[in-house]
C-alpha cells in the first residue's frame, strides 16, 4: 500500500526521485517560513538583542544532545522513515504553539522543546536521500536542490504574508509545510539498508568515527562554515535593515539567496567530477568567507542583492556535498550517526558559538561588526579543508572504509 511508511511507492525509480525532491522542497519550505523571519516575530514581542542571543545559542545545544540520539535509534532499529514522521509532525505541532506565546520564558522553553524534534529531521532525511540516490546511481545534489527552492520560496512568500498579517503567520506556514512532507514521506520506496539491522553501541559508534582523522578534520571544517552559515539566518535581518533595507526586502534577498542554491546544487555533480569532492568544498568554503568579509563593509542593499550568486556558489556548493562527504568517508553501518555528529558539530556547536558571539558583538559594537567575525571563523574552516585535500589523509579513504569493516 502506497500511503504506509514502508509501502513501495507506484512508479519505481522515478516514483520516487518526485516523492524525495517533493519532501525536500516542503520540509525547508517549513525552514525558510521560519529561520530567515524569526527576528521579526522577536522584535514584535520585544526581545532583546541578549535575549534572542541566548534563544538562538541554547537551539543549538539541544540539537547536540538530541542528534545523536536519534542517530542511534535510527542505526540501532532501523526506522529511519518511522522517526522522520514522528518528528516532523512533533516539529509542526510544536511550531505552531509559538503563535500563542509573547513572553521570553515560553519563547526559551518552546524553542528547546522544538529544537528537539527538528534536530532529527535533516540529518535522517539526507540518509534516506542518499542511500535513494546510491542505490539508483543518482546525483544527491538533484534532490537536495528542492530544498533550495523550497526556502526561497518561503522566505519571499511568507515575508509577504508577515508584511500584511503579522508574524504569527510564519509559525502557520511552518506547520502547514511540514505537515505536507510527512504525505510524501509516506510515498517514499523502501528502503534497501531497513532489511538489515545493525546492533552497535551508539558510544562505541562514536569513537570509531572520531578515529577517522578524514573525517574529524571535515567536523572542524563545518563547525566554522555551517556556524556562520546558520547564524546568518537569525541575524541577516537585523543586518539587511541596518545598511538600509526593508522587512519586505529581507524576503526578497532570501528568495535570490537560497534561490540560488538550486542551479548550483545541479551543477555540483560536474564540479565533483571534474576536481573532486575536496576541492569543491574547499570552493566552497573560500567563497563564503570572502562573501561575509564583504558584508561587514556596509555594502549598499542592491550591491547585496545583485551579487546574490555568491550563496549559491558558498552554501549551495557546500550543502550538496557535505553528505556525500560524510558518506563516503564513514562505514555504511553508522551512516545516520555520522551524519547526526556532522550536524551536531556543525549546526550545533558551531552555529551556538556564533550566535552567542553575535549577540555579544551586536550590543557591544554593531552588526557589520557580526560579519567581520562570521568571515574570520570560516576563513579558520579553510585550515582543516585544507590538510584534507593537501595534507597525509587525502588518500586513506579507501583504507579506512576497509579497516572500519574488520
Amino acid at each position: 500500500m502506497s500511503g504506509s511508511l514502508s509501502g513501495k511507492t507506484p512508479g519505481g525509480a522515478a516514483g520516487g526521485f518526485l516523492s524525495f525532491s517533493a519532501l525536500y522542497l516542503f520540509i525547508y519550505y517549513g525552514f525558510g517560513a521560519f529561520s530567515p523571519l524569526i527576528t521579526q516575530y522577536y522584535k514584535a514581542i520585544h526581545l532583546t538583542g541578549t535575549q534572542i542571543g541566548m534563544i538562538s545559542a541554547v537551539a543549538p545545544i539541544v540539537s547536540i544532545i538530541a542528534q545523536p540520539m536519534w542517530g542511534y535509534i535510527c542505526d540501532r532499529f532501523q526506522i529511519r522513515k518511522t522517526v522522520l514522521f514522528g518528528t516532523l509532525l512533533a516539529s509542526g505541532l510544536v511550531g505552531l504553539m509559538f503563535s500563542t506565546v509573547s513572553t521570553y520564558a515560553f519563547v526559551f522553553v518552546l524553542y528547546i522543546l522544538l529544537s528537539f524534534f527538528q534536530s532529527a529531521i535533516i540529518p535522517i532525511s539526507d540518509s534516506l536521500a542518499l542511500g535513494y540516490v546510491k542505490v539508483n546511481q543518482l546525483q544527491f545534489g538533484d534532490i537536495r536542490l528542492w530544498g533550495a527552492v523550497g526556502f526561497a520560496l518561503a522566505a519571499f512568500l511568507t515575508g509577504l504574508l508577515v508584511e500584511r498579517f503579522g508574524p504569527s503567520v510564519l509559525f502557520y506556514s511552518y506547520c502547514l509545510a511540514l505537515i505536507t512532507a510527512m504525505l510524501f514521506l509516506m510515498r517514499l520506496p523502501v528502503e534497501v539498508s531497513e532489511s538489515s539491522r545493525f546492533t552497535v553501541s551508539v558510544f562505541k559508534g562514536m569513537k570509531q568515527l572520531l578515529r577517522i582523522p578524514r573525517f574529524v578534520l571535515f567536523l572542524l571544517a563545518s563547525f566554522c562554515m555551517f556556524g556562520a552559515v546558520n547564524a546568518n539566518n537569525i541575524w541577516f535581518s537585523l543586518y539587511y535593515q541596518e545598511i538600509g533595507g526593508t522587512v519586505a526586502g529581507v524576503g526578497l534577498a532570501f528568495l535570490l539567496f537560497a534561490g540560488s542554491e538550486a542551479p548550483f546544487m545541479k551543477l555540483v555533480g560536474y564540479f565533483v567530477r571534474r576536481w573532486g569532492l575536496e576541492t569543491t568544498l574547499l570552493l566552497a568554503a573560500t567563497f563564503s568567507a570572502i562573501r561575509w568579509f564583504w558584508y561587514s563593509s556596509a555594502p549598499s542593499t542592491t550591491a547585496v542583492l545583485i551579487l546574490f550568486f555568491i550563496q549559491g556558489i558558498s552554501v549551495g556548493f557546500y550543502l550538496a556535498t557535505a553528505a556525500q562527504f560524510v558518506r563516503e568517508n564513514t562505514p555504511a553501518s553508522l551512516q545516520v550517526t555520522a551524519l547526526a555528529v556532522f550536524f551536531s558539530v556543525g549546526s550545533g556547536l558551531g552555529t551556538m558559538l556564533c550566535n552567542l558571539l553575535a549577540g555579544w558583538i551586536k550590543d557591544e559594537f554593531s552588526t557589520l561588526a557580526i560579519y567581520l567575525f562570521f568571515g574570520a571563523v570560516t576563513t579558520l574552516g579553510l585550515i582543516p579543508l585544507c590538510v584534507i585535500k593537501f595534507g597525509p589523509w587525502k588518500q586513506a579513504r579507501q583504507e579506512q572504509e576497509s579497516g572500519a569493516t574488520l
